[in-house]
């Protein structure tokens, strides 16, 4: 009864005040504070995954790791599930290889014109390393030299990987039952995922608007349908900043899903408000309603079920693309009801009185 009502009280063109403020602080959360954060896929850096069957302190393995290893942007945090024990390690990298990395990018760039300033950059480079490895002399050749430099620091960053993973199994006293994961992606490679993630968000976007605008063929109706998927992409990443969700290969495909998921509902709306005939357009759109809370309701629960067994069993793919489709369909909720809707009752009066139908 609630439902075949809500778009008869007067009070229902106030609706969409709701989106409308929510969005402003939807814009403030993923561009202001806290912001979206950006996983290791696209900016780089390393993940060590840590299984034990003896409980370790996330604080106490920060300290520890602060103390002997010279990180930058360090995260640690515990997870803990039927399936163990552990913690997540995240760091953009290591100060001393990241200026090795440095000096031999400077190195290679200046091969070709200047191979005096080139030898010059690799043994700089190399000889921060000197902590790493046991030799790191370089031949007088410049191509020789850097090439060599370059192969000196991935050794150093094996050593490097190696001595966290076995200080941490002495300091803790983990013993064998421990299992260690890691992910690691270069500053380089992650610009690289980046742009290539955008430029495939943005093409799936303009090409989900040319099929909108193809089936309405109306500019009102499908800007509308426009204007709630943007809502709900909006929606989930201001959700991801304030829970601390990165925006990683997992979760952009998940965003991409949303707007067809958002799509889908919208169009459903759209369809039996403008080209349906039977009641009022506000009965129309409170049927669509019913319907429409179900379709989202039972996707939800499903969503929650995904959540909580791939959080507790540490499945972080299935995890990040779940709580990413869930956060969107909350925001679905108030685009679709409170926005979409309200934009095609005001639209469908419009088109009432011009044609002198009221």
């Amino acid at each position: 009864m609630v439902l075949e009502n809500f778009y008869e009280s007067k009070r229902h063109k106030f609706y969409i005040t709701i989106p409308i403020v929510l969005f402003i602080a939807f814009m403030f959360a993923i561009f202001v504070w806290p912001t979206v954060p950006a996983g290791i896929d696209l900016e780089g850096g390393t993940m060590i995954v840590i299984r034990s069957e003896t409980p370790i302190d996330a604080d106490e393995l920060t300290q520890f790791l602060s103390e002997n290893f010279d990180l930058i942007d360090l995260k640690v945090s515990s997870v803990t599930g039927p399936s163990g024990t552990g913690v997540n390690i995240q760091f953009a990298g290591n100060q001393k290889l990241l200026l090795v990395q440095s000096h031999i990018d400077s190195a290679k760039s200046l091969l070709a014109s200047n191979p005096d300033a080139a030898l010059q950059e690799a043994q700089a480079g190399v000889t921060i390393l000197s902590p790493f490895l046991v030799t790191t002399v370089l031949p007088s050749d410049p191509a020789e030299a850097v090439g060599l430099a370059d192969f000196y620091l991935i050794e150093a960053y094996r050593k490097f990987n190696q001595e966290i993973q076995s200080l941490i199994v002495q300091n803790f006293n983990l013993g064998t039952g421990v299992a260690f994961q890691k992910k690691e992606v270069s500053p380089t490679l992650g610009a690289v995922f980046w742009q290539t993630a955008f430029n495939v968000a943005i093409m799936g976007g303009f090409l989900i608007v040319i099929v909108i605008f193809i089936f309405f063929r109306k500019i009102i109706p499908s800007l509308a349908v426009i204007a709630a998927a943007i809502f709900d992409v909006a929606g989930a990443l201001a959700l991801m900043a304030v829970f601390g969700i990165p925006l990683s290969l997992s979760s952009i495909p998940a965003l991409l899903m949303l707007i067809g998921y958002s799509v889908d509902t919208d169009i459903m709306l759209t369809t039996r408000v403008l080209q349906r005939k039977e009641g009022t357009p506000e009965k129309r759109a409170a049927k669509s309603m019913s319907t429409g809370l179900t379709m989202t309701g039972t996707t939800m629960a499903a969503l929650v079920s995904m959540i909580i067994i791939a959080y507790m069993n540490q499945i972080y793919i299935i995890f990040e693309i779940a709580i990413v489709i869930f956060f969107g369909l909350l925001a679905d909720l108030v685009s679709t009801w409170l926005m979409n809707a309200e934009i095609l009752l005001w639209y469908s009066k419009r088109k009432n009185k011009k044609s002198g139908v009221f």
